[in-house]
């Protein structure tokens, strides 16, 4: 049952976030709009006219956001102390977890490199330290306090039980025969690792629909940089009239179903310059 869940919230994991990326990636452009967060290209002056920025350009800030978190130790240098150790963790114990899967494969029984346990429970104690940081910072921190429902600090507690987890199963089970017992584990799961399991399997079904989606998308290049100016035959003149040739399907006041929104775009432009007038 434990290895039914686990896989198969591996498998829904990559269905569910697959089916969320084709949502927002096919999501009309006007609701794009509203993902915009701080300031925008749009409240400069002509910006149409502007130089706009290279593919490196854009490659190279993703990487420097990434791996050190820079606008977060810009605009909340408290908050980064703890922000960014966790975040370092986290991405060492994807590496780790890829490094014990090769080894696994690889390696003999008994013969794991004692820094392979070095390795994961630096990465643990970084993850769990920054985690604890920034757990408390939402409580005492008045400014982040109203951005967090109370549900966010269970689910942040449950987050640090898996860490918890993670290092009880590695340091009470695997002891030294790590790697090679990560293949077993996958097979027959131990009463010490189980928990992990499941609670590792809770995350992978909970993190498509999660606020944490977003980082999938921080650097899709028509978020975070749309500034492709609308030209007369280009790509979203293109789109854009598709989108007034859909049909309206619901009502109000001032708009009536059954139209197309084309034909809804030019009354309100013919009633605005009536009234102008």
């Amino acid at each position: 049952m434990i290895l039914f869940i686990f896989y198969g919230s591996i498998l829904f994991f990559i269905i569910a976030t697959a089916l969320r990326v084709g949502k927002c990636v096919n999501a009309p452009l006007h609701l794009h709009w509203e993902l915009y967060k701080g300031s925008s290209v749009y409240e400069l002056r002509e910006w149409w006219a502007r130089t706009h920025s290279t593919f490196g350009e854009k490659l190279w800030s993703m990487i420097l956001d990434i791996l050190f978190l820079r606008e977060f130790f810009h605009r909340n240098r408290k908050f980064w102390y703890f922000l960014y150790p966790f975040h370092i963790g986290i991405y060492l114990l994807i590496l780790w977890h890829g490094r014990l899967l090769v080894s696994a494969l690889t390696i003999p029984i008994g013969s794991a490199p004692i820094w392979d346990l070095v390795w994961g429970h630096f990465a643990t104690a970084l993850t769990f330290i920054g985690g604890v940081g920034i757990l408390i910072k939402r409580i005492v921190d008045e400014d982040l306090k109203v951005y967090y429902p109370p549900i966010h600090y269970l689910k942040w507690i449950f987050l640090l039980l898996t860490i918890l987890g993670g290092f009880y199963a590695v340091h009470f089970y695997f002891e030294d025969r790590m790697p090679a017992d990560v293949m077993k584990l996958s097979l027959y799961p131990e009463s010490p690792t189980a928990s992990h399991v499941l609670f590792a399997s809770v995350w992978l079904v909970y993190l498509p629909f999660s606020h944490v989606f977003q980082l999938f998308f921080r650097y899709y290049h028509y978020l975070r940089w749309d500034d492709v100016p609308n030209t007369r035959g280009g790509v979203i003149e293109r789109r854009v009239r598709e989108l007034l040739e859909r049909p309206v399907t619901w009502s109000a006041s001032h708009i009536q179903s059954g139209k197309r929104w084309r034909e809804v775009a030019s009354e309100l432009q013919q009633t605005s310059l009536t009234e102008s007038k």
